[in-house]
């Protein structure tokens, strides 16, 4: 384990959006199904050039800091809260498309459904401990035991993250934020759609 200093790196967060199954009723002829309900979630494709983007910094530095329990998590048990995010929008998208299609696939969700998500640009500064190599205990694709006392024991300690590989992307980094102050902006970047096909969400 070594502890690695990052300036200005970008990392990317996909939040989820709740849709109302209302939304996804049979759209007129001649427009996809896809489009009609991002246009009634009230959002669209692509964050258009030029427009206010959101920041969501605020938001995200207090929900790190919000008193009580958290989702369990890779390196979290649900005693606190930790923001993850990916080195690219690839990255990101594969981890969260596996979690989320896990549930899906254990709720026995027919093919057809969308899940849309905000894509959020973070911009980092500060020192993380980087367990990119020698750690495989904190690696294990459904054993997060190790990681979440990893993941304790480094919030205890004030660690501001913890930069670790990409199960779900070979080749990918990521990173779990324990403190919001490592994070200096953060805003919306586009907003995604991904599909389920019935076994996968792509």
């Amino acid at each position: 384990m070594s502890t690695l200093h990052f300036l200005n790196h970008p990392w990317f967060q996909l939040k989820f959006l709740s849709v109302s199954p209302l939304a996804q009723l049979v759209p007129p002829a001649g427009r996809s199904a896809l489009d009609l309900i991002l246009e009634r979630a009230g959002v669209f494709r692509s964050w258009p050039a030029g427009a206010r983007n959101p920041d969501r910094l605020p938001q995200l530095r207090a929900y790190l800091a919000m008193p009580g329990r958290g989702p369990r998590s890779r390196f979290c048990d649900g005693s606190f809260r930790v923001v993850y995010a990916g080195g690219t929008q690839a990255t990101c998208t594969a981890e969260v498309a596996c979690h989320h299609g896990q549930a899906l696939r254990e709720s026995g969700e027919p093919p057809g459904a969308a899940r849309i998500f905000e894509l959020l640009a973070l911009r980092t500064a500060g020192q993380v401990q980087d367990v990119r190599a020698g750690h495989p205990e904190l690696e294990r694709p459904d054993d997060y035991g190790p990681a979440q006392a990893f993941g304790a024991a480094c919030r205890s300690a004030g660690e501001a993250g913890i930069l670790y590989r990409s199960i779900r992307r070979p080749g990918g980094r990521c990173l779990a934020i324990l403190d919001g102050r490592t994070v200096k902006a953060c805003g919306l970047r586009e907003v995604i759609a991904l599909r389920w096909d019935g076994q996968r969400l792509a």
